[in-house]
């Protein structure tokens, strides 16, 4: 993993922790029980809840989130769709090559019908927390 990507997973956390904060998980690069041939290790995961007494995996997610550079043509087709199958509302890629952050959302018919390319000045409000604000700035390095 290069530096830019081991800074935006940090910067991701940080952001994530900040807009969801008591009552959410946020699992990082843990398996994420799909019920499809491939189990993903997603580079971040939000559900609500707490760790203690979950006994396994957790089988959807509320959010995902990856970091992209030499992924993102994977992250963005393949893994795209399997989030999208597997009905998680919300799929975030931060592009770090790009500066940006691609945002999927509304899993319909095996993808999403909504995507969204937004730049380092844009702000979105995760769907599973519409107070919380996030500035994609705050995601890039």
């Amino acid at each position: 993993m290069n530096p830019p990507h081991a800074i935006t997973l940090e910067l991701v956390e940080v952001a994530l922790r900040a807009a969801f904060g008591t009552g959410w998980r946020i699992r990082s690069q843990s398996p994420l029980v799909l019920g499809q041939d491939l189990d993903p290790e997603p580079d971040f995961a939000v559900m609500a809840g707490t760790p203690r007494g979950s006994g396994g995996h957790p089988t959807t997610a509320d959010l995902v989130v990856e970091a992209a550079d030499s992924s993102l043509d994977f992250d963005t087709n393949e893994k795209r769709l399997l989030y999208a199958r597997a009905g998680i509302p919300e799929y975030w890629v931060v592009d770090i090559n790009g500066r940006r952050l691609l945002v999927y959302r509304n899993p319909q018919a095996g993808d999403y019908a909504a995507h969204l390319a937004l730049g380092s000045a844009d702000i979105i409000s995760p769907l599973a927390a519409p107070a919380a604000s996030v500035r994609v700035s705050d995601l890039l390095v």
